[in-house]
């Protein structure tokens, strides 16, 4: 009896043992990995909405700070949030235009300046849910090419309106910068049970997540 007992404990698990080992691992496996993929994906999608209303603030401080119009721009081509001071025109003597056109040699702050810029992750896009159907970029001030939101030094914006993301799993988020007064800017879910955006714990409902 001693004997075959440390025969076995050299020998490492039994046939049976290793099977029950694997059929574990594939239980957890198979449990964890959507998990962790739902974690990543709203990870992604998250990260880049609280970006986009942390640059929205800035921007906006900035305009009270240095007196000046403030852009932030959302470049659906490639996939970036842009904001940046708007001081001049295509000139230094000419009014800001609502378009980034800095003059060549002019010391920083005097001509138009970058203020942040933030890429979207893989698999996010400017995207709205089909129900929505009102655009990934709803109202804002139209600048004759695309819309955009413009901050104003006394700290209003200009047109109030939202900028939505939506990733490959259904998931959408909008950064929604409202009234026009106080330039407030909000993050919100799309909630397709409910068909409308909803702020974090809306109606004491959460979040969930696709």
């Amino acid at each position: 009896m001693h004997r075959s007992s440390r025969r076995r404990l050299q020998s490492g698990f039994t046939v049976i043992e290793m099977i029950v080992i694997v059929a574990v691992i594939g239980i957890m496996a198979t449990i964890g990995i959507p998990n962790l993929l739902r974690v990543i994906h709203r990870a992604k999608i998250e990260g880049i909405a609280r970006e986009t209303s942390t640059l929205m603030q800035r921007a906006r401080s900035e305009s009270v700070r240095q007196n000046v119009p403030t852009v932030v721009r959302f470049d659906l081509t490639r996939n970036e949030v842009v904001a940046f001071a708007d001081v001049d025109g295509v000139a230094v003597a000419t009014p800001p235009d609502m378009f980034y056109n800095p003059v060549a040699g002019q010391p920083h702050r005097t001509t138009d300046y970058e203020i942040g810029r933030y890429q979207l992750p893989e698999n996010v896009l400017f995207q709205e849910p089909a129900a929505d159907g009102l655009g990934p970029v709803k109202d804002f001030t139209d600048n004759g090419t695309e819309r955009v939101a413009i901050f104003d030094p006394n700290g209003s914006i200009r047109a109030t309106g939202a900028v939505r993301f939506g990733d490959l799993r259904g998931n959408f988020l909008e950064i929604r910068v409202e009234p026009a007064a106080t330039a407030r800017v909000q993050m919100r879910k799309w909630d397709p049970d409910l068909n409308d955006w909803q702020t974090r714990n809306q109606n004491d409902k959460p979040w969930v997540w696709l």
